[in-house]
């Protein structure tokens, strides 16, 4: 790896390795504690797993979108509605092919990050939060975006 995108590999593999250990070490129990918002609105652990599982992907389709020469997302993209209906899609599936969804992400990341060239960090794109992002800033904000979910599970259960 060139001297740019050896950094960018430490941060994802640091903190995959830092989030990894909570998200794997979570109880039956845990997975049911409410994590954001009321009712059925609301959010469990393993409904922020499932998101992670689906953004995370998500976020790679785009940097590979960008990198492409395309839009990283629509401009009328409903990141809401998106992050909502991707929950409800994966409430069959079982913690362990959550679980697996994420690390294969990380893995598929890092291998896009080894395959692409030095100037490829720099091509921009729309990124569901609606703004510009950097093929490098898409990563990193797979790394952020993780951190924060991560963060707030562990509040949510007490650690």
């Amino acid at each position: 790896m060139t001297d740019r995108k050896e950094p960018l590999r430490e941060t994802l593999e640091t903190a995959h390795q830092a989030s990894w250990s909570v998200l794997i070490g979570l109880s039956t129990e845990e997975y049911n504690v409410r994590v954001y918002g009321e009712g059925a609105d609301g959010w469990t652990v393993r409904d922020v797993v499932a998101h992670l599982a689906d953004a995370e992907r998500g976020l790679l389709r785009q940097a590979r979108r960008v990198t492409q020469g395309d839009a990283g997302v629509p401009s009328d993209f409903d990141r809401d509605r998106w992050n909502r209906s991707a929950v409800r899609r994966k409430a069959s599936a079982s913690v362990q092919e959550l679980l697996k969804e994420i690390q294969s992400g990380h893995d598929e990341a890092l291998s896009f990050l080894q395959d692409l060239d030095v100037e490829g960090l720099d091509r921009s794109g729309m990124g569901s939060m609606g703004t510009v992002l950097t093929v490098e800033g898409f990563l990193r904000r797979m790394v952020e975006h993780r951190q924060e979910h991560v963060n707030d599970i562990r509040k949510a259960i007490g650690r």
